[in-house]
C-alpha cells in the first residue's frame, strides 16, 4: 500500500516538474520576439482608402531591369507608418534619407552599393508614390527586388537596419507589405527568401561560367 502511495506522489512530482519546465520554456520563447517591437497600427489604417500603397506589386522596376535576369520580381517590402498618423516633416525626411546615403532618382530615393547597383529604394507610400518639395505623407515604403540585387541577403539586412533607424527617428511602426505590424517570424521569412534567391543566383552564375 505504501509503495502505491509513493509511486502516486512521484507521479505528481514529475507532472508538476514538467509543468514548471513548460512554463519556463514558454517564457524564454516569448522573450525572444523581435526586439524592434513597434506600437500596433490602428485597424483603421488597413481600411483607410487614403493609405493606398503605390504599385507595391510591381514597384516601378522597369522591364529592362527585370529582363536582365529573366525571372519574376522577388520583392521584399516594408512599410513605415507614423504611429499617430501625423505627417512626417518633409525636410527632416529628406535630410535623414540623404544622410543615410540615398540618391534622389525619379522622385524616389535609391540606396546603391559602391558599384552603383541598387540595394533598395524608398518611396512615398501614399499615392502618387513620389517625393517632391510639397510631399505630405505619414507613410513611406522601402522595397528591394531581390532578383536584381548583387547580394539579396545583405540587401534585406540593410533594408531592415534602415527601417529600424527610421522608425526610431520618426516614431513610425514597421509593417509588412499588407501593413500589418512586423513580427520576428515575418523577418525570418524575408531573410529565408533572400537566402534562397542568393543560392539560385549562385547556381545560375556557376552554370553560366561552365557554359562559357
Amino acid at each position: 500500500m505504501g509503495t502505491n502511495s509513493d509511486l502516486y506522489l512521484i507521479g505528481i512530482a514529475v507532472l508538476i516538474f514538467l509543468i514548471i519546465v513548460f512554463l519556463y520554456l514558454r517564457k524564454i520563447s516569448n522573450s525572444g520576439k523581435l526586439k524592434v517591437k513597434i506600437e500596433e497600427v490602428p485597424e483603421s489604417f488597413k481600411e483607410d482608402k487614403s493609405l493606398e500603397i503605390e504599385g507595391q506589386q510591381a514597384f516601378e522596376f522597369n522591364e529592362e531591369e527585370i529582363k536582365s535576369y529573366e525571372e519574376d520580381q522577388e520583392l521584399a517590402i516594408l512599410n513605415l507608418i507614423s504611429v499617430d498618423r501625423s505627417m512626417f516633416d518633409n525636410d527632416q525626411v529628406y535630410g535623414f534619407l540623404t544622410n543615410y546615403g540615398a540618391i534622389l532618382k525619379n522622385n524616389y530615393f535609391s540606396y546603391q552599393d559602391i558599384n552603383g547597383n541598387e540595394i533598395f529604394r524608398v518611396a512615398n507610400a501614399l499615392n502618387p508614390g513620389t517625393f517632391d518639395n510639397d510631399t505630405k505623407t505619414f507613410a513611406i515604403v522601402a522595397a528591394s527586388n531581390l532578383s536584381l540585387t548583387t547580394d539579396p541577403v545583405d540587401a534585406v539586412k540593410q533594408m531592415i537596419e534602415f527601417s529600424v533607424s527610421f522608425s526610431e527617428k520618426f516614431h513610425a511602426s514597421i509593417c509588412d507589405e499588407e501593413r500589418a505590424p512586423i513580427t520576428k517570424q515575418m523577418i525570418s521569412h524575408i531573410e529565408s527568401r533572400a537566402q534562397d534567391i542568393a543560392r539560385i543566383k549562385q547556381v545560375q552564375t556557376s552554370t553560366k561560367k561552365e557554359v562559357e
